[in-house]
């Protein structure tokens, strides 16, 4: 199985010593980051060499060569606040680029290094349609550093002529595809949850909505003004609204009936299922 162990990121300043806090000096400049060893320190540290890698405007000289390292931490910070329902698909390419191309320049890799890290996936267990997942995602990082500069398009363009593992053609495994429980199993198991989990469970049947949808539904998401009849449950966000935009959920009777119990004195903001709750229904 793939460590999930967080990748050390690299270092393109010297951080110095200013008495208790680290600094690092821009153009001439102290910049203190934070006392030494707090978290706040490694925060500042971050955004500063995100900064300096990225934004244009910035003038504190870049590194003459963008190294794996750098582009992986940079990408992956971007990817925390940007697309933080990938990131720890993400942080697996990060591990494992980092354990073989550690310390190498970006601009010498080509189709010899991404056949060998398409290989490393391989090796490392997971199934062909996740391998493939992660070479996509290689190739949207390098894709990333392409725009802002941090990667020649040639390297870009090598990885994009890696083809995609072909059922029956690789040794990665084939993973099984998901097939729905059947309702039996489910009314079987339903007495032997606790009563959050069974009411959660009962909603998702009722609906057809994700899990994740679920365990994110706030107090504040329920809408009972659009109709005398049903109430409206409509996502924050969710897996399709690029394509597909607001989602409202239709609530009939039956759900109304299992959630307005858990919605008793809830803040807007707050989960209506929550795990540390245990309702004696």
């Amino acid at each position: 199985m793939i460590k999930k162990n967080s990748p050390k990121s690299p270092r393109i300043f010297q951080v110095r010593k200013d008495g208790a806090y680290d600094c690092v000096y821009v153009n001439s400049k102290k910049i203190r980051l934070g006392r030494t060893g707090t978290p706040e320190a490694d925060a500042n540290f971050r955004k500063l060499q995100i900064q300096v890698l990225t934004d244009p405007t910035c003038l504190s000289p870049k590194p003459q060569q963008v190294t794996v390292d750098c582009l992986c931490f940079a990408y992956l910070e971007y990817t925390k606040e940007h697309d933080p329902s990938h990131y720890f698909s993400i942080k697996t390419v990060v591990e494992i680029l980092l354990q073989h191309f550690a310390g190498q320049a970006v601009d010498v890799l080509d189709t010899r290094h991404f056949l060998f890290l398409q290989d490393k996936f391989v090796e490392h267990g997971v199934s062909r349609k996740y391998c493939n997942d992660l070479m996509k995602f290689v190739r949207a990082m390098l894709k990333w550093g392409t725009i802002r500069k941090l990667v020649p398009y040639q390297v870009y363009g090598e990885a994009k002529l890696i083809s995609a593992l072909k059922k029956g053609k690789t040794r990665a495994r084939e993973k099984p595809d998901r097939k729905p429980v059947a309702d039996g199993v489910v009314r079987r198991t339903l007495p032997f949850m606790s009563p959050t989990v069974r009411a959660m469970v009962q909603v998702q049947r009722l609906t057809g909505m994700r899990p994740s949808e679920v365990w994110k539904m706030t107090a504040r998401d329920i809408d009972k003004t659009r109709d005398s009849e049903l109430w409206y449950y409509v996502p924050e966000s969710h897996k399709t609204e690029e394509h597909i935009g607001q989602k409202p959920i239709p609530l009939g009777k039956p759900e109304q009936k299992l959630i307005a119990p858990y919605l008793i004195s809830k803040k807007p903001s707050e989960a209506v299922f929550s795990p540390r709750l245990c309702l004696k229904m």
